[in-house]
């Protein structure tokens, strides 16, 4: 979906912001609370644990928070571009159709929290907006929520990239599942830049269990033998 100029959008933007109305019904559980809490007296925020914990929901849900009670401006959305084991070939289109696929899961999100006419204009006049990481490098960005879902399938250099976006009045959020890497795991970079991170003033960390998975019940069993799986075997 095409965004309009600013001259176009300005009096739109005003009648399509978010009222703390519109994500008041959204019940969150403890952890997820403690999660919210952790983001918003932090300048970055790291968030690690296993599928099923809300992690995505969560941050979506703190964005519209943060929006909401005019703490930021816009929301930026960023995903490593890496496609889970298997390849999809060429995807037609320009940069937006290509990246469209990679964003789904976020707009999934935010529409379970805030409704489809609402988080439609708002991606479209550009109050939240993916990037990628590729063409991040030189970007600054002021009086904004950047997340960085899927941060296991992020090298050191990357992760770095993102983090150093962060303008005045910005908050970071960096997401991720150690668990499930679809790059070679010499590359990621996630959990040594969460250990070189620890202890920096303003930064936070939140970690997810398998106790905290609230999709289908079965998966806190199906991931507890996902995880004994991976300790016997180390090089798969």
């Amino acid at each position: 979906m095409q965004k309009k100029t600013n001259s176009e959008s300005a009096p739109s933007v005003k009648r399509m912001s978010v009222k703390e109305d519109n994500i008041k019904h959204v019940n969150l559980r403890d952890n997820q609370r403690e999660y919210v809490q952790q983001i918003l007296k932090n300048q970055i925020t790291f968030c690690s644990g296993p599928a099923g914990t809300s992690k995505t929901f969560t941050a979506c849900y703190t964005s519209l928070l943060l929006l909401a009670e005019k703490k930021v401006k816009k929301i930026i959305l960023c995903k490593p571009i890496q496609e889970s084991g298997e390849k999809l070939g060429f995807l037609p289109g320009d940069i937006a159709d290509k990246i469209d696929p990679y964003m789904q899961s976020y707009i999934s999100n935010f529409k379970k929290i805030a409704g489809d006419e609402l988080i439609e204009s708002l991606v479209h006049y550009g109050l939240i907006e993916f990037k990628p990481l590729a063409f991040m490098r030189g970007d600054t960005f002021d009086d904004a929520f950047m997340i960085l879902d899927e941060a296991q399938n992020a090298t050191f250099k990357q992760l770095m990239l993102f983090t150093t976006r962060m303008g005045k009045s910005s908050k970071v959020l960096v997401t991720g599942d150690v668990s499930q890497y679809d790059i070679p795991k010499a590359h990621a970079g996630l959990p040594g830049f969460m250990q070189l991170m620890k202890g920096v003033n303003g930064v936070g960390e939140h970690i997810f269990g398998n106790k905290d998975i609230v999709r289908a019940k079965i998966l806190q069993e199906v991931v507890d033998r996902y995880d004994k799986w991976r300790i016997d075997n180390p090089e798969k």
